[in-house]
């Protein structure tokens, strides 16, 4: 077999093994680019060319060129004991001064909008009142609100206000404060950061210490950690090179993402561990037989190659699914993780092996080897005896009393079992999402406090209007045209459109609609000649026009822009739910014979529509990879133990951990966060379902293939048994391990990331202490018991029919199918 003959080959050429990690560490590191430099960022530039918004961005950039503005940075000046006096207008001058560009000018700031600005000017000013006046400063930015490229930007801004507030002439009682998306977006970006930095040193503390637990020998500690250090810093080099190729091949558009970082040390720390840790116990009981440790190692890696492959096989595959999804930070960061996994499985039947070749018995200093000591490994007292010295199950007796439970009554443990499991599998059938990027954010961020002071004077969508390009081909988007004179009525109607709101409430959300018409978004006052000449001017006013009617020549006359503010956070659900209920009602319009919007395409723009696209996307691609997923792991499953029966179980076992889960996240993180929770994270149901499903069934193939070696010797229920008692505890070590590494998820700063971490962590555990431990032992006796007698490919297989039957030896087997050829 091939993992036989790799044993060999790393036993005894374990020098040129090591030699060769180092030397490829080293190259790959000399060559590959810095992983900050290539990381990427942001949500709504990886969206499908087909969605809405981004048809709507095409037709924004096409039809005005000028408007290159992609999300904002909002300065918030605000005087909270009465109105804004002088010298706080100064303040606002110097900051619009300080962050206006020259003409000409690159950057990432397309133009600052302020108080001064003509015509629009006076809508940046709240009106006096009890509470006091603000006014805003709006810096329009080339970049989408999540850009790595703002976080300079910001960074800048966060230092020349606080320079400003040390000022002894900054007035008293003045606040200053910064919002938009832009700012919401760096603050996630920067928190990002601080979650990738918390999760990498907890991670390597808590495998450490984990390991120092288990084995209590300092070598057994170093041969993992070296191991996957090695393995993390070759994969992510090779990954940052492969982004390089798009340069150079035209069809290969690869990227990777910060918050990548966070997976891919986090599984391979975790996954990485498992995989030593199995190698380990086996080589040590190939010692412990009396073999030497040149044979002994390959020995060791002949026998578990085989289920840490399958194993590893199933994440690999699983996370490279996701290859298919639309959503392109799904599509490249899948298939990134699942080769960075393939480089520490490489690295485990590799580099781990031949280290553990190089150092000899000395590796398990102090408590060292027993030669002879599970010698007859046909006694279960003798394998118990050798499972507690190698520090592997020290519970010995634990799983001794569960598995004489489960060989006993397995029909009342698994459907005991599976009724309690069943309400908190249906909780989380339906269980909801957020798109709220500010509610996962900690309420000391900049951004935070800076939006809630902008929504003491200001409607809450100011940080994010909604923008309606109205396109139709024929034309007719000129004064004199019939088409003109309805535009004039649309802000009327969309001001009395009426919205019911989740809650059951009647309301009117627009707030201010601003057109060529209105550029202020005021409401439009009856007749006057003094308002019939204010409109007349404002119309002929050059940036209005740059702003609200097409200027390129190919487009003039057939677009049209509206920028709408709403009463809700441009992040939250209602503001998608109300989103959805405007394109209803324009869609209308176009498709009313009788309307002058007749033929006219109507497309949205801004963070709102964007949030919809993504929202949209992200559930279609949750959709394909429930479905992608379990057929790939099912595949391997199958490919391994050749029992489809026993295989179909293993999946809907995994997919019911991955429902309980849902279901206890969902009921603790509500009663966690009361009224503040809107649901889960939009990417904890993707990421859980990839990586629960995966590794839930390493642990099943590991418990699985020793059931099905110790049955060919013991018998259908000893063998079980026997197997129960010997995986407990190694397959327990691994479960605390993985679930320890996903638990440092939630040292981060980022709700999402401590909602996947928790997830996974109790996902994690689940399968380990329930799933694996009673409902997959209980249903193989139940199914080897019952079902399989009445299947012939039950004795091809050499399992007795009787559960106290013994198997007859395979020579016998062997001799009667010759037989039956001859």
């Amino acid at each position: 077999m091939f993992f036989d003959r790799l044993g060999q080959v790393v036993s005894r050429y374990w020098v040129a093994v090591l030699l060769g990690w180092a030397v490829l560490a080293i190259a790959v590191h000399g060559v590959a680019p810095r992983w900050d430099d290539v990381t990427r960022d942001g949500d709504f530039a990886y969206l499908p060319s087909q969605m809405t918004s981004v048809q709507g961005e095409k037709l924004l950039e096409a039809a005005f060129p000028d408007a290159l503005s992609k999300s904002q940075i909002i300065l918030v000046v605000a005087r909270k004991d009465g109105p804004l006096q002088p010298v706080d207008f100064a303040v606002a001058d110097l900051l619009a001064e300080q962050y206006t560009p020259a003409e000409g000018a690159g950057g990432p700031i397309v133009e600052v909008l302020s108080h001064r600005t003509e015509i629009i000017g006076e809508k940046l000013v709240s009106p006096e009142g009890p509470t006091g006046q603000a006014l805003l400063i709006v810096l329009r930015l080339r970049n989408e609100f999540m850009a790595v490229g703002n976080m300079d930007l910001i960074g800048s801004i966060f230092g020349r206000l606080d320079e400003i507030r040390q000022s002894p002439n900054f007035p008293k009682g003045l606040e200053v404060g910064v919002s938009g998306s832009a700012a919401i977006g760096s603050d996630m970006l920067l928190a990002a950061s601080e979650s990738i930095e918390n999760t990498e040193r907890t991670t390597v503390i808590l495998v450490i210490l984990i390991l120092l637990l288990v084995y209590r020998a300092p070598g057994l500690v170093i041969v993992p950690l070296l191991t996957i250090l090695a393995s993390v810093s070759v994969a992510t080099d090779l990954v940052a090179m492969l982004t390089q190729l798009s340069g150079y091949v035209e069809w290969f558009d690869f990227k990777v993402f910060k918050t990548t970082r966070i997976f891919i040390v986090v599984i391979l720390f975790g996954a990485g561990t498992d995989f030593c840790l199995f190698l380990i116990a086996r080589y040590r009981e190939e010692l412990e037989r009396g073999l030497a440790p040149p044979k002994a190692i390959a020995e060791a890696l002949g026998r578990v190659g085989d289920a840490l492959a399958a194993s590893a096989m199933t994440t690999i595959l699983g996370l490279g699914a996701m290859f298919f999804c639309d959503f392109g930070k799904f599509r490249n960061s899948g298939p990134s993780i699942a080769l960075c996994l393939t480089v520490a499985l490489i690295a485990c039947l590799s580099l781990a092996p031949a280290m553990l070749r190089a150092s000899g018995p000395i590796v398990f200093w102090p408590f060292g080897v027993r030669p002879g000591g599970a010698r007859n490994r046909r006694t279960e007292e003798e394998g118990s005896e050798a499972a507690d010295r190698a520090g592997v199950s020290v519970f010995n007796s634990f799983w001794e009393g569960l598995s004489r439970q489960v060989v006993g009554r397995p029909g009342l443990i698994l459907v005991g079992s599976l009724l309690v499991l069943a309400p908190l599998a249906y909780a989380g059938l339906s269980v909801e999402v957020t798109y709220d990027l500010l509610s996962e954010l900690q309420p000391d961020r900049p951004s935070v406090q800076g939006t809630k002071l902008l929504q003491q004077y200001f409607p809450a969508g100011e940080t994010g209007p909604v923008t309606v390009l109205a396109y139709n081909q024929a034309g007719g988007f000129k004064p004199g045209e019939p088409r003109w004179e309805e535009m004039q009525q649309l802000p009327d109607k969309l001001y009395a459109l009426e919205y019911v709101e989740q809650g059951g409430t009647r309301v009117k959300p627009i707030t201010s609609v601003r057109s060529i018409f209105e550029p202020l978004g005021q409401r439009r006052q009856r007749s006057g000649l003094f308002d019939v000449i204010r409109k007349r001017v404002i119309q002929a006013n050059p940036l209005a026009k740059a702003t609200f009617l097409a200027q390129a020549p190919e487009y003039q006359g057939k677009v049209v822009r509206f920028d709408l503010v709403l009463d809700y956070d441009p992040f939250s659900m209602e503001s998608i739910r109300f989103l959805n209920h405007l394109e209803d009602y324009l869609y209308r319009l176009s498709q009313d014979p009788q309307s002058e919007w007749y033929g006219t395409e109507f497309r949205y723009v801004g963070t709102t529509a964007g949030i919809r696209d993504l929202r949209l996307v992200t559930s279609s691609d949750l959709v394909l990879i429930q479905q992608l997923v379990p057929i790939a792991v099912l595949a391997v499953l199958i490919v391994l133990l050749r029992r489809p029966g026993v295989c179909l179980y293993l999946i809907l076992s995994v997919l019911l951990g991955y429902f309980v889960t849902m279901g206890i996240s969902e009921i603790l993180f509500s009663w966690l966060y009361g009224t503040t929770y809107h649901g889960l994270d939009w990417k904890v149901p993707m990421f859980l379902f990839v990586i629960l499903i995966a590794i839930g069934e390493d642990y099943n193939i590991y418990l699985a293939t020793r059931v099905f070696e110790e049955q060919r010797e013991r018998g259908t229920t000893e063998g079980l048994r026997v197997a129960l008692v010997r995986t407990g505890g190694i397959i327990t070590s691994c479960g605390v391990i993985m679930a320890g590494t996903f638990a440092s998820m939630t040292t981060g700063t980022l709700r999402a990331m401590q909602e996947l971490g928790f997830a996974l962590s109790l996902g994690v555990l689940l399968d380990t202490f329930f799933i694996r431990t009673i409902l997959v032992p209980a249903f193989l006796l139940l199914w080897q018991r019952n079902v399989l007698p009445w299947f012939t490919s039950h004795r091809a297989e050499g399992l007795p029919a009787d559960p106290g039957q013994k198997p007859e030896p395979r020579g016998v087997r062997d001799r009667a199918r010759e037989a039956a050829v001859r």
